[in-house]
């Protein structure tokens, strides 16, 4: 089956699954915390996981020369300090209807990094597959209903974050491939150093700026039902971003960014298993991002 699918689209259906399963994790604790400390509990959290898990493999394929750590660097800079806070910003701000909309143009925007940073092109039926994948996601997650009218200055942040975390995201994708391009190395140690080059980033800005913040955010005060939020995390961080670098390694990042996307229909699908009601858009949706990811699979 892998070898049918491909290594690196199997991994991406793997870390769009764990993605949706934390996804539902994250509603099972309660918070307090800005979208900034939040991202350093989770970063600190995962590096832990992810430093016990090289120990006991004694995994030694890190990283050898400096174009590589500095392309890893540049995109847990980018992608995960810049662009994950940006997210988390959006999500307060004009919610996870909007934001995921907005956020479905990540693996257009991989496509066109990954030309202009690696040179590399996709042929005319990949990029259909992808068209196909985001049009149906996007037709799936549009909610039926009216949306909350949200203030021009909530919604106008909430938007340009929203862009702001596609952008990043797709440039954090992009990166990483190019540093896995230079040199042998493993998935699970360009994810560490990419989880901790973004934790770091954010939490220095935190601690500097804000030192009362940065405690909370390492003690995590204010949070009730960790062990979800500790779920959450293991699954979303720590097996989803080595997943999603293990797909970037052996696929192109584009095809990887678009599977990724496909995460909200998991978790449609995961409330359907559950009797939530479905609507005729996320059967429509559904099968269109299917028949798009199809696309993908075949190319």
């Amino acid at each position: 089956m892998i070898d049918w699918l491909g290594l690196g689209e199997f991994f991406a259906i793997l870390a769009a699954i764990v993605w949706a399963l934390s996804t539902i994790l994250y509603k099972g604790f309660s918070h307090h915390l800005t979208p900034m400390q939040l991202n350093i509990s989770k970063g600190v959290l995962a590096s832990a996981m992810m430093l016990v898990t090289i120990a006991i493999t004694q995994d030694a394929a890190l990283p050898h020369h400096l174009t590589s750590w500095l392309w890893l660097i540049a995109g847990g800079v980018i992608g995960i300090a810049i662009g994950d806070s940006a997210y988390f910003t959006a999500l307060r701000n004009i919610g996870p209807a909007r934001t995921l909309v907005i956020e479905s143009l990540a693996p257009a925007l991989v496509g066109v990094f990954n030309i202009l940073l690696l040179n590399h092109y996709l042929s005319p039926f990949a990029w259909c597959g992808i068209v196909l994948t985001t049009i149906g996601v996007v037709i799936a997650i549009k909610p039926e209903k009216t949306l909350p009218q949200v203030d021009h200055q909530h919604y106008r942040k909430g938007v340009l974050c929203a862009l702001a975390a596609a952008i990043c995201q797709a440039l954090g994708m992009v990166m990483s491939k190019g540093a896995l391009n230079n040199e042998h190395m493993s998935s699970l140690w360009a994810a560490l150093i990419r989880l901790a080059a973004g934790t770091m980033t954010v939490a220095l800005v935190v601690a500097v700026f804000k030192s009362s913040e940065f405690k909370q955010a390492l003690t995590l005060r204010g949070i009730s039902g960790k062990q979800w939020f500790f779920a959450a995390v293991f699954l979303g961080t720590f097996l989803g971003l080595w997943l999603q670098l293990g797909a970037v390694k052996y696929t192109d990042p584009a095809i990887a960014q678009t599977i990724f996307a496909t995460a909200p229909l998991i978790v449609m699908s995961i409330g359907f298993i559950k009797r939530e009601p479905v609507t005729n858009k996320m059967l429509i949706g559904g099968l269109l991002a299917l028949i798009g990811v199809g696309v993908l699979l075949a190319n």
